[in-house]
């Protein structure tokens, strides 16, 4: 069921913060709500099941100029990873003004813009999910406790497992330490 609006880009930025808050709910509280606010911002957000062997978490695809579809899958069902790739299609979402039309371009010059789309997107879910200011702050070479993790992901407003997640994702903590305070999400189809 594709949504019938047109896609609103300030809508989508001023729903961000909504979004972020929403870290902290159960999956079966934020879903309804996050259904309805992209499709209020004319973005058709889906679920699907992961896709063996596709290496993929989400997905943006433009049908015309002002139609956009989101489309999230169940691939590691941990809640850090389901919240870091939404808002890394979410930026996706938003550099549709930079898309291109190449013509005539080398393979170079287009591997190259994607991967610039890539890290942009990449650099923005994990400094909107945690500002880079304060993951500074908390990774300033010293060891953190679990304890400093939990009171950090409160004092910033997003879950304990989504700075667990991105602490191991920079190697600041082993991979398997603090696991026990991220979340795994399950989706029913």
């Amino acid at each position: 069921n594709i949504n019938t609006k047109s896609f609103d880009a300030d809508k989508l930025k001023n729903s961000l913060p909504e979004l972020r808050g929403m870290t902290l709910m159960k999956i079966e509280e934020f879903l309804p709500r996050m259904s309805d606010i992209f499709s209020e911002c004319g973005v058709a957000f889906v679920l699907l099941p992961h896709l063996k062997n596709s290496g993929i978490n989400g997905a943006v695809k433009w049908l015309s100029n002002d139609r956009v579809v989101l489309a999230m899958n169940n691939r590691g069902l941990d809640a850090d990873k389901f919240w870091f790739s939404l808002f890394h299609e979410i930026k996706h979402i938003l550099q549709q003004k930079l898309k291109t039309v190449f013509v005539n371009a080398n393979a170079n010059e287009i591997t190259e813009l994607n991967n610039k789309l890539e890290r942009d997107a990449d650099e923005f879910a994990a400094n909107y999910l945690i500002p880079k200011v304060y993951m500074n702050k908390l990774t300033s070479n010293r060891y953190i406790t679990d304890e400093e993790i939990v009171t950090f992901a409160k004092s910033i407003g997003v879950h304990p497992g989504i700075v667990v997640g991105r602490l191991q994702h920079e190697n600041i903590i082993p991979p398997n330490r603090c696991s026990y305070l991220k979340e795994k999400y399950i989706f029913s189809f």
